[in-house]
């Protein structure tokens, strides 16, 4: 069938982020929503405070169980992990942008608001994760 055909064209590696991203997507909803409805904290503080936990489950996962990464020098991992958080701080102004503009500013469902740029995110975080942070060290000669 042509689904099986296009699912077995997708690296294995996609899967396993995928899987990782719903574990970090659980601990961002739910952190997010711990803040904002248990707390009281409002939704951009709820969200940066979300942001904190996530990524540090995130560097984790991405670096040992999706990308297989390994630092032969203190320099190179250094550069990763900063690498690493540069990226996220961009997807977080992304993210806290648009929940500022559609949660605080039009008054839209905060946390369906905060799904859809969760999902938008992941895809971000992917993408620039792959293309520059958590590339293979090439075997040196």
């Amino acid at each position: 069938m042509f689904v099986d055909k296009v699912l077995k064209k997708i690296p294995r590696e996609i899967y396993i982020y995928i899987l990782w991203g719903i574990v970090v997507g659980a601990v961002n909803l739910g952190s997010a929503w711990i803040f904002m409805y248990k707390c009281g904290i409002e939704p951009v503080r709820a969200n940066f405070l979300a942001w904190i936990l996530y990524n540090f489950v995130s560097f984790i996962t991405n670096r040992k169980s999706v990308f297989h990464t390994v630092a032969e020098t203190a320099w190179e991992f250094i550069k990763e992990l900063v690498s690493f958080y540069v990226s996220r701080v961009f997807t977080l102004v992304v993210e806290e942008g648009l929940i500022y503009i559609l949660v605080d500013r039009l008054h839209l469902w905060a946390m369906g608001i905060k799904t859809f740029t969760s999902v938008l995110v992941i895809f971000l975080n992917y993408y620039i994760s792959k293309k520059f942070i958590f590339r293979k060290i090439k075997e040196k000669l």
